[in-house]
């Protein structure tokens, strides 16, 4: 039996008041079934952009890319990087604060995929403090040991409400840091999904429920006057 028909049946026992109350549950559960956030491209310079060329990371030489929340704060789910080969050796992808326009602290360290290649390579997240809203954050990408890797990049221009065309590079393993390009972003997507949505109604549901309303509560008066 569906939900809606159970509803239907509860309703036929109760009294006009005791109905009101019911369908002010169910109105609740229906309109609570679209508050849930969805996953979005914070930030995506991949998707619709033509490589340029390529910049290569090592242990010594980072490479970081800027991206930026909105009024929204942030649960990083996972970040897409793009090779121009497959990497030589052990990399390692961080999230970092941002330090006037520079990476500042680091936040957390991205999980590795199973095996890397040529093209697109998903970094997923766990463990990255929500990233708070309004702030700027840094993808930095760095080699382990004596690896190397190739990190495409673009002229296009990122969508995404965390669009940023700032990119810096270090030549000391981090412990400075140099602007690098405003206008060639290197190839990446971080999908995130908004710490706390603000529920919204939708009209399929919400219409499916006050249908179920009004026709149950005529079922409840016409059995009241049956009944009187």
């Amino acid at each position: 039996m569906s939900t809606a028909s159970q509803i239907i049946r509860k309703l036929a026992g109760q009294s006009l008041c005791q109905a009101f109350s019911i369908w002010g549950v169910a109105a609740a559960m229906f309109v609570g079934q679209a508050a849930t956030a969805a996953p979005i491209a914070l930030y995506d310079s991949i998707n619709g952009s033509t490589v340029f060329d390529s910049d290569g990371a090592n242990n010594s030489t980072w490479l970081a890319n800027q991206f930026n929340t909105d009024a929204a704060s942030y649960d990083l789910n996972s970040v897409v990087l793009n090779f121009s080969t497959a990497p030589l050796g052990t990399i390692a992808v961080d999230i970092y604060s941002n330090n006037v326009d520079q990476p500042g602290a680091p936040l957390g360290t991205l999980t590795n995929p199973g095996s890397f290649g040529a093209g697109s390579n998903t970094f997923s997240a766990s463990g990255i403090p929500t990233l708070a809203s309004a702030n700027s954050f840094w993808v930095v990408l760095k080699g382990i040991g004596a690896s190397s890797v190739n990190w495409l990049y673009t002229i296009d221009t990122p969508t995404g409400v965390g669009s940023s065309m700032n990119t810096n590079f270090s030549t000391n393993a981090g412990a400075s840091w140099a602007g690098l390009s405003s206008t060639q972003p290197y190839m990446m997507t971080v999908n995130a999904t908004a710490a706390s949505a603000v529920p919204e109604i939708d009209p399929a549901s919400f219409g499916s429920a006050l249908s179920l309303v009004l026709g149950s509560l005529a079922i409840v008066e016409r059995r009241r006057r049956i009944q009187g």
